[in-house]
């Protein structure tokens, strides 16, 4: 899907905050979009552009996108289904248990979903780590479900392709030779577009190490960037191996994190690797005692934020800055609470986290000179929140208010690429009816056939 061009658009009167070093906040402004980019952003603008179509963003707060940089999207039909579980619970009741019977039909149904509720929580450029390809059929279908819900997105072909059950773990098969096919055919410009492509990667933690050069090798020949999940309790070692392996590097996108040494931190930060946390999962699923927050940005890292997995979470990144911005305070100051000192002051602020779910996932992602900050010349992905609600019309600082309180239903208006995709608090009805016709019939599929298979176990 190319940009929008055509009739302008302004966003006016709003309280704009930029994460351009130039520009800054501006506490009543507008931003005026024109041909699918930022065109200007200031106080007052309406005069250049006349016949543009308004947006009223008076007593909103108007911030870049939020990139979420870490998702399993086509989990989107599949919400509260685990809830007191482990990552190993999680596993045996969706990957082992449901993700089997996905049919091509649910997984566009259950991505189409996944990528509506992470528009309609504001978020415009999704990392979406796709592990429930096993035909060609359910890969063309995760990516017509991205494209046909209009969210930016980076799209990882995972596995298991044609080999089931024994592609995480052994007998460690070749990662699925159908990416290049559906590089070629679905991603034929390369890194331009709405659009792109990357791998998710098993990596040391998923399968042997033999397979992990075979799969790095494999997308760095296709010269796409690949997304690995690392440190997470019970699975150790994974960047030393790397490192040992000579497969680090600035292509490389490490999810989770919480359970890596010192020595792995500075590894990933002296390859100019990047780190995706997701507080919820990671907390809730006892991956780690804390998120890895703090010891990746004390270096540098390339930090962003994810959702994960929603079937046992939120949709939304402003639960997780929540999350990540009180665990991250925790930890910093667990030696001093537990010698029972007060703390004179706390360390990393609201600001901080909105900075990381904005340009910060930009970044993770190297999409910073495109998307993550409303810069006249970037690609418009806008987020417009409604501050007029009671939780919401603070004293104070509008970004902190927002960070501690907002959730998807105060995202009043999302534009991605100069499309608006959401108005008035509600997604584009023609998109968002049909999707959840689709996924009210894949779910119902879904929870007839594993009904049948309790039955058929305990008779």
């Amino acid at each position: 899907m190319s940009e929008v061009p055509g009739n302008d658009l302004l966003i006016r009167g709003g309280h704009v905050v930029t994460y351009d070093p130039v520009i800054g906040d501006l506490p009543q402004g507008d931003v005026l979009v024109r041909d699918g980019r930022i065109a200007e952003v200031g106080p007052g603008l309406a005069g250049r552009a006349p016949g543009a179509r308004v947006v009223d963003a008076r007593g909103r707060l108007v911030i870049p996108g939020l990139v979420d940089t870490h998702r399993h999207v086509w989990q989107g039909a599949l919400g509260g289904h685990t809830g007191r579980v482990s990552l190993m619970g999680y596993s045996n009741a969706v990957l082992g248990g449901l993700a089997p019977h996905y049919t091509p039909d649910d997984l566009y149904a259950g991505t189409l979903w996944g990528a509506l509720q992470a528009l309609d929580a504001g978020i415009t450029t999704i990392a979406d780590w796709s592990h429930n390809l096993t035909t060609p059929a359910h890969a063309d279908a995760n990516v017509r479900g991205l494209r046909d819900a209009g969210i930016r997105a980076l799209f990882l072909y995972g596995g298991p392709g044609e080999h089931g059950p024994g592609f995480f773990g052994l007998p460690a098969p070749a990662h699925p030779d159908d990416a290049r096919r559906v590089q070629a055919e679905h991603f034929p410009y390369g890194a331009g577009g709405r659009l792109r492509m990357g791998l998710a990667l098993r990596g040391p933690a998923f399968t042997t190490r033999e397979a992990t050069e075979r799969d790095f090798a494999f997308a760095r020949e296709l010269g796409l960037p690949v997304s690995v999940h690392v440190g997470m309790a019970g699975f150790p070692g994974s960047v030393s191996v790397l490192d040992e392996l000579g497969l680090l590097g600035p292509d490389v996108n490490h999810v989770h994190g919480n359970q890596l040494s010192e020595r792995e931190f500075d590894l990933v930060a002296a390859s100019g690797g990047s780190l995706s946390v997701t507080p919820s999962v990671d907390m809730l699923m006892a991956l780690g005692t804390y998120p890895a927050t703090g010891e990746a940005l004390s270096r540098g890292i390339p930090l962003g934020l994810g959702v994960d997995t929603t079937t046992g979470t939120g949709t939304d990144l402003f639960s997780e800055m929540r999350i990540a911005l009180a665990a991250e305070r925790s930890r910093a100051n667990a030696g001093a609470v537990g010698r029972g000192e007060s703390v004179a002051e706390v360390a990393l602020d609201q600001r901080d986290l909105l900075r990381t779910a904005t340009l910060g996932g930009a970044r993770v992602w190297h999409l910073d000179d495109e998307i993550g900050s409303l810069t006249p010349g970037k690609r418009a992905d806008i987020t417009v929140v409604d501050l007029r609600a009671p939780h919401l019309d603070g004293y104070g600082d509008p970004v902190t208010t927002v960070v501690m309180g907002a959730g998807p239903a105060d995202v009043e208006t999302v534009v991605v690429g100069g499309e608006i995709v959401k108005a008035g608090g509600a997604l584009v009805p023609a998109v968002a009816d049909r999707a959840r016709d689709l996924m009210h019939a894949s779910r119902g599929r879904l929870r007839t056939l594993t009904a049948d298979a309790r039955e058929h176990t305990a008779s």
